[in-house]
């Protein structure tokens, strides 16, 4: 598992700086918090190169995220500005990433091997 924490800004793949509220073709979870107050959710990602969630919801404080991939091909999940990375996922062995979400704000994340496929999702911290 990795841990991050809060850091400098970044221009990643939707560019820097604020973007708009989620829109009605998202897929939006919100991550659950565990009796230790740490935050939880869990995305799929698909042979279509998109993320399941690819909106999540969450406080300030600890994410764990746990990537599953659903199909043949491997993703990883990237928090960009955090620069926290689950490494390569295979279908059948998840990998996970624990961030620290420090401040609210908008925390986009990537597969890295997919992101001109537009592998791409946000994390929406309030």
């Amino acid at each position: 598992m990795a841990l991050a924490a809060g850091g400098c800004g970044f221009a990643g793949a939707h560019g820097s700086g604020v973007h708009g509220a989620s829109s009605a073709g998202d897929r939006v979870g919100t991550a659950t918090t565990g009796s230790n107050g740490v935050q939880h959710i869990t995305v799929k990602g698909d042979e279509n190169m998109q993320f399941t969630p690819n909106v999540i919801k969450a406080h300030p404080g600890k994410l764990t995220i746990t990537l599953v991939t659903t199909g043949a091909t491997p993703h990883d999940l990237q928090v960009t500005r955090l620069h926290a990375n689950t490494g390569m996922v295979k279908k059948g062995k998840p990998g996970e990433v624990e961030v620290d979400l420090s401040s609210a704000g908008r925390y986009d994340f990537v597969c890295t091997y997919h992101v001109r496929q537009h592998m791409t999702g946000v994390i929406e911290v309030s």
